[in-house]
């Protein structure tokens, strides 16, 4: 489902109450607070360490910073939803996000839960990606992606052409968006690529080391037009982590 712009100017201010409404609860009082609305239907997680199948990847994303279990990354068990953001408030601010996917393990005593829909949930972490401390801004990015609603990239979009957010949260919501083209434009999954891709990435990626001025306008045409989807694709990867601001307006002719 997709909200057509002008709808979505329009219910701005109701979101923005929203925002505030689920702001209130989360932050009434310190401690630790998790948030548990539905996923995207594609994503899956363990319920504690990883998380799989986001935006066309099949990339494992750390929602803890400690691996718990035995053996490899890839055989911890992928489960279908919810997501679970869990807060860290302190002196009534969110300090810290952390976000999972899959079976919701028992809260501890100290730990407040809510359940919210994913609209309640993406308003929530949407307001903290806009207004947010650079980390916190930058944490509520994927959790916003994982909510089962319109993909969020007109606000991911004004995030990363915001001069007034600090330039790490910016660089952030480029990097968020180079992976929502790659998806969007079906070439995120790199599982056949041959040697002769492999190359073609290695070259792109010596491209983007050359200084700004020569790599982002090529960085930009490769986005563009690479006839090869392992350039392209890196071409994409590396033109978000670059941070210049035309990238924002490429990603969102790449996005229509």
């Amino acid at each position: 489902m997709r909200f057509p712009l002008g709808l979505s100017l329009l219910l701005a201010p109701a979101l923005s109450l929203s925002a505030q409404s689920v702001s209130e609860r989360v932050t009434s009082s310190d401690g630790l607070v998790q948030v548990i609305y539905p996923s995207r239907p594609t994503a899956c997680g363990d319920g504690q360490s990883t998380i799989s199948n986001v935006l066309g990847r099949s990339n494992y994303y750390s929602g803890n910073s400690e691996f718990s279990g035995h053996g490899r990354w890839s055989d911890r068990p992928c489960v279908h939803g919810p997501a679970r953001a869990v807060a860290t408030v302190v002196g009534r601010e969110v300090t810290r996000l952390r976000v999972y996917v899959g079976p919701v393990p028992t809260a501890s005593a100290e730990t407040r839960s809510m359940t919210l829909t994913a609209s309640e949930a993406a308003t929530w972490l949407g307001d903290l990606a806009s207004r947010g401390t650079g980390r916190v801004a930058s944490d509520a990015m994927l959790p916003l992606i994982l909510a089962d609603i319109p993909d969020p990239w007109p606000l991911l979009l004004r995030i990363a052409r915001d001069d007034n957010r600090p330039r790490e949260v910016r660089r952030n919501a480029l990097t968020w968006l180079a992976n929502g083209v790659t998806d969007h434009l079906g070439i995120a999954d790199s599982r056949d690529d041959s040697e002769d891709d492999e190359m073609r990435t290695q070259a792109v990626f010596v491209l983007s080391q050359r200084p700004r001025g020569e790599s982002v306008p090529e960085l930009i045409e490769l986005a563009r037009s690479a006839k090869h989807a392992s350039a392209r694709r890196s071409a994409i990867f590396w033109l978000g982590q670059t941070g210049d601001p035309r990238a924002a307006d490429v990603f969102a002719e790449l996005l229509r």
